[in-house]
């Protein structure tokens, strides 16, 4: 089975009720196959709430979200470490080196060292599979949430693997003794008792593999591993560390393996993560053997082995265009919001914009957007724009997080110009439902006497929308606008 369907198995096999979170790449297929003790949300704080509630009241859960989206979820993640938590909590995230369908390539593996709570980072479907199973017996005996980081690569890979019977594991519901503690005494209960648990589980824990007995030394974790194991494909002069747990680092099997290695290359996905918490002089992403960016490759791994006599190697490359990579994400040319696009291009104004459909704008012909940062962002930015500005977002960005930024620049009379885009999809995710954002809008602006208007987008031509923009432009304070249309591709 591959990666994705390893840790569907792994999550019931671990007797999970609930699962939550939000879409997204490479996670969504994930979602979509945990159908069955799926609840929808909102946004991924709201997420990771209500998993911390399943688990507080004695269910086992999961929080499923693409890395940018633990952003949104980090400040009752990162609480609950202290905090503590009652059955077994899991967070599954999904990186995306390379930044293929993300705005960035951000590694989820520094949110352990932040929270200071385990992550595991395997590097097969069967690992994978493992991983969750274990990763929930830690997060019951620690009462923590534990992260399992996951990409697009070992989602997709194949592999046997040998299911565990299931279990039904004990209620445990939360302990009230945090509340004998201060905020502080809550954190040195984790650094005392906790935290050396948690080294124990990683120095212990079978998810680690070594193979090989050679001088030359690679530690791996995550799917980086394959690509090492398919390069070295059995040679006698290497030794292998695979690290399935890599925070905490299991600093005893590491220093072993060190003492019997002479020159030591890490490969792994994302920052320098291991190399810094190893903290020796080893060979890698900073001396320049490694990209510090982008998926690792064979050849990646076939220079690094080539150049292992040297300390340090120059790091040349070319940074990547639009022009380069040799195609433009444009907006889809039967797009209902076409003549709105279009009017735009004729009004002088700041715009912007908001990650989906509506980012695709700021390429050719349009090259609209001034700004676009994250999902649901577009109100608040455009609030922040000297001269006041328009924003743009999807219905389900304005769900997501734009509703708070509405409600804000309402509350405190920003000047800028909102308008919705309402298609009821989110279409850059795989066309998931989204809920009817128009009569809640509706119902916001008229509590508060803001001009509020709807549209049917295909009956709006271009003329009438540059007339309209134009208007709302030349005024003060909030005015809020909700497109309707339907996405053809998922009509």
């Amino acid at each position: 089975m591959n990666g994705c369907e390893a840790i569907v198995y792994g999550t019931l096999d671990a007797g999970v009720n609930l699962a939550t979170g939000v879409v997204g790449f490479p996670v969504t297929q994930l979602i979509r196959r945990l159908k069955l003790i799926w609840r929808d949300t909102a946004n991924e704080k709201i997420a990771i709430e209500i998993a911390l509630g399943a688990s507080v009241s004695g269910i086992r859960s999961t929080f499923i979200t693409k890395h940018v989206g633990l952003n949104v979820g980090s400040d009752p993640l990162i609480t609950a470490a202290t905090h503590t938590i009652g059955a077994g909590l899991v967070a599954i995230v999904g990186d995306d080196p390379g930044a293929k369908f993300s705005q960035n390539e951000q590694d989820s593996r520094y949110y352990g060292k932040i929270a200071e709570i385990p992550v595991l980072d395997p590097c097969t479907p069967w690992k994978a599979y493992d991983s969750i199973i274990e990763a929930f017996e830690m997060s019951d005996i620690l009462k923590v949430p534990v992260i399992v980081r996951v990409t697009d690569r070992l989602l997709k890979m194949e592999e046997e693997f040998e299911r565990v019977t299931p279990k039904v594991p004990e209620v445990k519901k939360i302990e009230k003794d945090v509340w004998g503690l201060t905020f502080f005494g809550r954190h040195q209960y984790l650094m005392k008792y906790t935290y050396p648990k948690m080294q124990e589980f990683a120095e212990r824990s079978d998810l680690h593999e070594k193979k090989g007995n050679g001088i030359t030394g690679i530690i791996s974790s995550g799917y980086a591993s394959t690509i090492v194991e398919n390069v070295i494909n059995g040679r006698k002069d290497i030794t292998h560390f695979k690290l399935g747990i890599v925070n905490p680092i299991c600093d005893r099997r590491i220093n072993s393996f060190l003492k019997k290695t002479d020159r030591v290359l890490v490969v792994e996905e994302g920052g320098p993560f291991i190399e810094e918490a190893i903290g020796r002089k080893l060979l890698g992403k900073l001396s320049g053997h490694l990209p510090r960016f982008g998926e690792i490759t064979h050849e990646n791994v076939k220079k690094a082995l080539q150049y292992v006599e040297a300390d340090y190697l120059n790091v040349i490359f070319d940074v990547e265009t639009t022009k380069s990579r040799g195609y433009l994400a444009t907006i889809c040319d039967d797009c209902p919001f076409m003549p709105f696009y279009r009017a735009l291009v004729e009004i002088n104004v700041m715009i912007a914009g908001d990650i989906g459909c509506v980012i695709r704008s700021s390429n050719p012909p349009f090259n609209l957007i001034d700004a676009a940062y994250s999902l649901g962002s577009a109100i608040g930015v455009a609030a922040g724009f000297k001269d006041g500005g328009i924003a743009i977002l999807g219905d389900y960005a304005f769900l997501h997080s734009g509703i708070e930024s509405l409600v804000s620049a309402i509350l405190y009379n920003y000047n800028v110009k909102v308008f919705v885009l309402e298609n009821r999809i989110s279409a850059i995710t795989g066309g998931q439902p989204v809920p009817e954002m128009s009569d809640l809008i509706g119902a916001i602006c008229r509590n508060y006497g803001i001009y509020y208007k709807i549209l049917d987008a295909a009956c709006t031509g271009q003329e009438k929308f540059k007339d309209i923009v134009q208007t709302l432009v030349d005024t003060k304070g909030v005015a809020v606008i909700v497109l309707k249309g339907r996405c053809p591709k998922y009509s």
